[in-house]
């Protein structure tokens, strides 16, 4: 039977309906008149009809987790649209926060994605935190990688309070969050994680540390920041090369051709590390970039003693 055989009134009535299929704005994976009632009632923000299909799911026994064509489930589209009331509804009916979609995401990833602190904080709180903080998506990436990534602070101190592991490596490159914000380029992110406790040392599957890759990238702030926090700069990655070798590679200097941030990191080293690899009490911690290291004066009658392993000359 063609369109036209239906009433007039009918055809009206699926044209000027306030919940008609083929008013779904944002694309959900599915052609209009195929796509699931419970998406559509999720994306056009219909809570009082999203109840009820909730009720008539639950009379039928069937689960609430439906994937679309884009393996979306009704939550993950709730945090996409911005909707703390719709996910909280779904949530208290059932359903499934480490649901996966075809990213191997889940609702937590979302919000970290599309920067969704309310939504955040629901599934937090109606969820088993255990039950999705730690789970990687298709790139190797828990919830904590991609709010690091993403520069949101908030959402990645939210999951740390909630108990997410702020050493969590992520399984294609092994790289902690602190590596994740040093690669990002955020001094403030990095303050942040450095602040909360992380592990400055931590070394991906490669065996660079943060301080590497900051010293690769020609990061002179966040090189002196991570020394003074504790960052070992005599780690090896496995390639033989400590941090200062990486800066020093012909490279890097190409990429990061700068006026003197090789300079400003030699003397960070040397202001930071005495002789025998420690801090020296001579030196500030945090002293200038500008101000030449002291040399000591030696007598006469004694040769002076070479210059300490680390303090590298950049040529």
């Amino acid at each position: 039977m063609n369109q036209s055989s239906y009433p007039l009134r009918r055809r009206n009535h699926l044209q000027h309906s306030s919940f008609n299929l083929c008013r779904c704005k944002i694309s959900c994976g599915c052609l209009c008149v195929y796509c699931r009632a419970l998406h559509i009632a999720v994306v056009q923000g219909q809570l009082g009809i999203v109840h009820t299909l909730i009720y008539l799911l639950r009379l039928a026994n069937r689960d609430l987790d439906i994937y679309n064509n884009l393996r979306q489930t009704p939550l993950h589209l709730a945090v996409i649209t911005r909707q703390a009331d719709m996910v909280e509804a779904l949530l208290r009916a059932g359903a499934d926060s480490a649901a996966l979609d075809r990213n191997g995401q889940t609702a937590l990833h979302l919000c970290c994605e599309y920067d969704q602190q309310d939504c955040l904080s629901v599934i937090l709180f109606l969820s088993p935190p255990s039950a999705c903080l730690e789970i990687r998506n298709y790139e190797g990436l828990s919830p904590l990688h991609l709010a690091v990534q993403r520069g949101h602070k908030d959402l990645a101190r939210t999951l740390l309070e909630a108990g997410a592991d702020i050493n969590a490596m992520d399984i294609k490159s092994g790289q902690s969050p602190l590596m994740h914000a040093v690669e990002s380029n955020n001094a403030d992110m990095v303050h942040f994680l450095i602040e909360s406790g992380c592990d400055v040392n931590s070394q991906s599957y490669s065996g660079n540390t943060a301080l590497h890759s900051a010293c690769g990238r020609g990061q002179v702030e966040t090189v002196r920041l991570l020394l003074k926090s504790g960052a070992d700069s005599s780690l090896k990655n496995y390639h033989n090369d400590t941090p200062l070798m990486v800066a020093k590679n012909k490279k890097v200097r190409k990429r990061n051709d700068k006026d003197d941030w090789k300079r400003k990191i030699e003397q960070y080293f040397i202001c930071t590390l005495s002789p025998s690899g420690s801090p020296s009490p001579n030196h500030s911690l945090g002293c200038s970039p500008s101000t030449t290291p002291h040399t000591p004066h030696h007598p006469a009658s004694q040769s002076p003693k070479p210059p300490p392993q680390l303090a590298f000359t950049f040529y």
